[in-house]
């Protein structure tokens, strides 16, 4: 039942995707597998000089080097800003007692990243934030029903990359199809 201003309605299915508030704000109702919650480092980065073409999409696993780049979008501060962020620079925490403080050597890491691998942008980020990644074990998503819940963890940090996808699948889930995969189901998860 949610109370508005206008009056309280009740609703036939919840859809849950809240991410790193999901056990506290679910779990007792729902039976989950354990997820760990990490708080990320993501730096944006100015290109030297105005792109003709945007910029690639990179995925950099070599060596020492595991970043990825992208376009920062409205976290970039400037218009055409790389967001660039490391997915093994991560710290354990939890929704709630998260810090918000960004890494000093993660950002040194990726600005040496910057200096070798990217000379197009210059190695100055205008801007840096901390974000939170909820993953289970296997780093797979969760999509599944458990009577009037519809579960979405769309874990790992790559679920935004799947949201329209992951939308149509909530929708479905919804209206009372099978999960996609069983690999996504509470099942598979809790095996």
């Amino acid at each position: 039942v949610a109370h508005t201003d206008s009056g309280a309605f009740a609703a036939p299915v919840v859809a849950v995707a809240a991410g790193a508030w999901l056990p506290p704000l679910i779990g007792g109702l729902v039976p989950l597998p354990p997820l760990s919650v990490t708080q990320q480092q993501v730096f944006h980065f100015a290109p030297r000089l105005a792109a003709t073409q945007p910029w690639p999409i990179v995925i950099c696993q070599h060596e020492a080097d595991n970043f990825y780049a992208l376009p920062g979008g409205r976290d970039g501060e400037l218009p055409g800003a790389i967001k660039l962020g490391s997915d093994d620079r991560d710290k354990p925490t939890t929704a709630t007692t998260r810090d918000f403080d960004v890494d000093p050597a993660a950002r040194d890491a990726a600005i040496e990243f910057v200096i070798r691998r990217l000379p197009g942008l210059a190695s100055t980020p205008v801007n840096e934030v901390t974000c939170l990644y909820t993953s289970t074990a296997n780093k797979d998503f969760i999509l599944d029903r458990h009577g009037p819940f519809v579960i979405a963890s769309a874990c790992s940090g790559h679920g935004a990359k799947f949201a329209l996808l992951l939308g149509e699948i909530i929708v479905a889930l919804s209206a009372g199809a099978p999960p996609p995969d069983d690999r996504f189901t509470l099942a598979a998860h809790l095996a």
